[in-house]
């Protein structure tokens, strides 16, 4: 076989074609980890900008997965709170809100995440009437924040919000125990009126109470305790003058169930010597 002269030369040509071929399809430099994340993080943050908020939540979520160990997750988890905050999902809100507390203890958003925590708790407990498990819940997250900031931006209206929550616990234990009253149960009204005044001390029904345990007291023949019911509310000056002249008429009230009490045990003894003659 004969081979043309030109071959190497068309050998040559071919190789450097291919090297040339390849040395245009080499990739670019690789972008970091973390560029990558910062980058995820702006358009993430585009979303919540313009409160897309679903779309936001989605790009907000996987950078707090697949960016655990960089800076931009504290920031996600924290728009991540505020955009189920604003959108009125509170108990997710609570969950992004706790999750970036527990991670981040040193976060500049922590004293407002654990503020909103107790926002949102407060907007789902219920009216007075209803399952009082939620109100429970958001009164200890008030009263663990007011723990931690006495002092802090919204310490004052972590205040107002307990006192809120507390005002529907006690209407609660109050309408409960007089519920049983009117059902002639005084022992089981007599429950749930000390319970009012064990775990809700600071309550606006404190005084109605003392009232009403007192009348409980005195439909069971417990005198001295219903007496001490009134003894505690009149040395509680500020309710004693709220109640006004209702602790002397349940005072008179007491004293003539008392004589009756005793006029009665009196006459049942006489007739049991009587039987016995």
């Amino acid at each position: 076989m004969r081979i043309s002269k030109s071959a190497p030369a068309v050998l040559l040509a071919a190789v450097a074609l291919s090297n040339l071929g390849c040395s245009s399809t080499k990739p670019g430099p690789v972008a970091s980890p973390e560029k990558v994340c910062r980058d995820k993080f702006a358009e993430a943050k585009k979303e919540f900008d313009k409160k897309n908020d679903a779309e936001a939540q989605t790009k907000l979520r996987d950078i707090s997965v697949s960016c655990a160990g960089y800076d931009v997750v504290e920031e996600a988890q924290w728009l991540l709170g505020e955009s189920h905050y604003r959108t009125e999902q509170w108990l997710e809100a609570e969950t992004e809100y706790g999750i970036l507390v527990q991670n981040f203890e040193r976060s500049k958003h922590a004293e407002e995440a654990r503020w909103k925590i107790c926002r949102a708790s407060w907007n789902e407990a219920p009216p007075w009437d209803r399952d009082p498990s939620l109100t429970q819940k958001a009164m200890e997250r008030e009263e663990s924040f007011l723990l931690d900031y006495p002092k802090g931006r919204w310490s004052d209206s972590a205040r107002t919000d307990l006192a809120d929550l507390t005002a529907r616990m006690a209407e609660r234990r109050f309408e409960t125990a007089r519920l049983y009253q009117k059902m002639d149960e005084p022992q089981a009204a007599t429950i749930y009126f000390n319970l009012l005044l064990k775990e809700l001390p600071t309550s606006d029904k404190v005084g109605p109470t003392r009232l009403w345990l007192a009348r409980a007291y005195s439909d069971l023949n417990q005198f001295d305790r219903a007496s001490e019911s009134l003894d505690s509310l009149v040395l509680d000056s500020a309710r004693a003058k709220l109640q006004g002249e209702k602790i002397g008429k349940e005072r008179s009230r007491l004293q003539s169930a008392r004589k009756d009490f005793d006029a009665r045990k009196a006459r049942e003894a006489a007739e049991a010597k009587q039987g016995q003659l």
